[in-house]
């Protein structure tokens, strides 16, 4: 999987980026979602040759400060203008200033010009594509240091504004952007009311990412996406559930009882927000991780389910059910990027406030006593982060658990699991772990009833008491498994001043299944 740096600090036209760039094996990275670095300066000025050159320099700047020259060098930036024709006599109006403009113009104001002049309503979009060519490149190619690559989507401007909600799944198709305005030809809607597969056709970028894609292939630095082996799919017939709601609703216990009676393989989205937490702030920081979490679903929705998605492809489970999504961006991610065959099914779990505070403090998880006021206070945060959009979008798959367990299970799997395609006799389905992952999971999922953390040499005994002599492993080894890299599956404390594990939920999950 090549990987390809998008200069860009808007969210939105990185997964629009990402849906384009679907059917190649490519991953597209924001490049301050790579490095932390700030994306490159935009000069306001209105002449499209000098405002790439200035871009792509200070984009260049940038990549050279921040990205080590043994690192993919493959980057690229996007420059969006349109142009009214009967706007544009003397120069492409609003041309490059249009995301400047768009915050300065109501339609109103549009629609009386154009009516005034004529009401000549012929418009059109345009999408630069400046990527970046490394050197090894440069000599295919006259020695330029860059390569532009340009489409155009032809169409009117509306004849009356239309009042809409940006689109969940394919959020580019927004309420914000020209889109709103913007009618293709022989179309009758604004582009973003279109389905998508009509919208597709008239996309503007898309002509763009073709021929940058197809040039890419051609100098075989990447190449389109191959079927995957069957054991890499998830059956069809076993659905992807991706299972949201608030703090003790019953998330964990029907991830649960999927994986013990199932054999589903049990993804909590929070383990990977805590990778990337410690990723960026060390496992020492007092900065809280619910305050990271909502600023990083704000500023990177995509940062959880990213990882989750590498998880699931890494691990090949035969079904899997993750938990803990908070936000509908994320849960659009998934679906977008997804490229198995299964379906996603998203379900949302709820219960009265007051059952699950009462559940909190019978399950005691929190390092301090649970008050009522704590517990309100991470409903509301995480509410900010969106997890009430997620009950008004998944209200047709809402499930109350206010009662038993059994209930509970009952009712789910009248509804999703009636055909079940494999022997319930023999659910479980091993996943791709290396040999020492294997070994380290196997022996904390032994210790976790108990709940203790362990430093690498006591995990490193933990291994070897079940192991003969020839097969025992080095503390040394356990040590550099743990220093190589953060994992999602397990879950990490200071105590004394040393690093201690125990299983996450991720790692209950995939011990189990191994």
């Amino acid at each position: 999987m090549v990987e390809i740096v998008f200069f860009t600090s808007s969210p939105i036209k990185l997964a629009h980026a990402r849906y384009l760039c679907r059917d190649y094996a490519v991953r597209i990275v924001g490049f301050r979602e790579k490095t932390f670095g700030a994306n490159y300066e935009e000069p306001r000025i209105y002449d499209r040759a000098e405002l790439i050159e200035r871009s792509y320099q200070d984009a260049l700047q940038r990549w050279k400060r921040f990205v080590s020259e043994n690192e993919q060098k493959l980057f690229f930036l996007e420059d969006t203008s349109v142009i009214i024709e009967a706007l544009s006599k003397e120069r492409e109006m609003p041309g490059l200033d249009v995301k400047y403009w768009m915050k300065e113009t109501q339609f109103a104001q549009l629609d009386e010009a154009l009516r005034n002049i004529g009401n000549d309503r012929r418009c059109r979009v345009r999408s630069d594509l400046v990527l970046h060519l490394p050197p090894e490149l440069r000599s295919k190619h006259s020695n330029d240091s860059y390569r532009i690559f340009t489409s155009f989507s032809f169409g009117n401007v509306v004849d009356h504004e239309r009042d809409f909600e940006t689109n969940l799944l394919y959020p580019w198709l927004d309420n914000k952007t020209f889109n709103k305005w913007f009618v293709p030809e022989n179309c009758q809607d604004p582009i973003s009311l279109l389905p998508i597969e009509e919208a597709d056709k008239h996309d503007f970028r898309a002509g763009a990412f073709r021929e940058m894609l197809g040039s890419l292939e051609s100098w075989g630095e990447i190449q389109k996406r191959h079927t995957a082996p069957k054991q890499y799919q998830l059956e069809a017939a076993a659905p992807l559930f991706v299972i949201c709601g608030p703090s003790c609703a019953g998330k964990t216990r029907l991830a649960e009882y999927l994986a013990d009676s199932y054999g589903y393989y049990h993804i909590e989205a929070s383990d990977f927000m805590y990778r990337s937490y410690y990723q960026r702030h060390g496992v020492s920081s007092t900065v809280p991780i619910g305050d990271f979490a909502e600023q990083a679903l704000k500023d990177q929705p995509e940062i959880v389910a990213e990882q989750v998605l590498e998880d699931i492809k890494s691990s090949q489970p035969l079904a899997a059910v993750v938990t803990g999504f908070r936000s509908p961006e994320e849960l659009t991610w998934l679906q977008e990027h997804y490229a198995g065959h299964q379906p996603i099914v998203p379900v949302y779990i709820d219960a009265q406030p007051s059952i699950r505070f009462e559940r909190s403090l019978l399950r005691g998880r929190e390092a301090s006593p649970e008050t009522r006021e704590r517990f309100d206070k991470r409903d509301l945060q995480q509410l900010a982060m969106g997890l009430d959009d997620l009950a008004q979008i998944l209200q047709s798959n809402l499930f109350k658990n206010e009662g038993s367990k059994e209930q509970f299970f009952n009712a789910f799997a009248d509804r999703h699991l009636q055909d079940w395609p494999y022997p319930k006799d023999n659910p479980m389905h091993p996943l791709n772990a290396g040999e020492l992952e294997k070994l380290i999971l196997k022996a904390l999922l032994a210790e976790y009833p108990s709940r203790s953390y362990f430093t690498t040499t006591e995990i490193a005994h933990l291994i070897n008491r079940d192991q003969p002599i020839d097969r025992q492993r080095s503390k040394n080894n356990v040590s550099r498994y743990f220093n190589q890299r953060l994992y999602p599956y397990y879950e990490i404390k200071l105590i004394d001043g040393k690093r201690k594990y125990r299983l996450s939920n991720t790692g209950i999950g995939k011990a189990k299944l191994l």
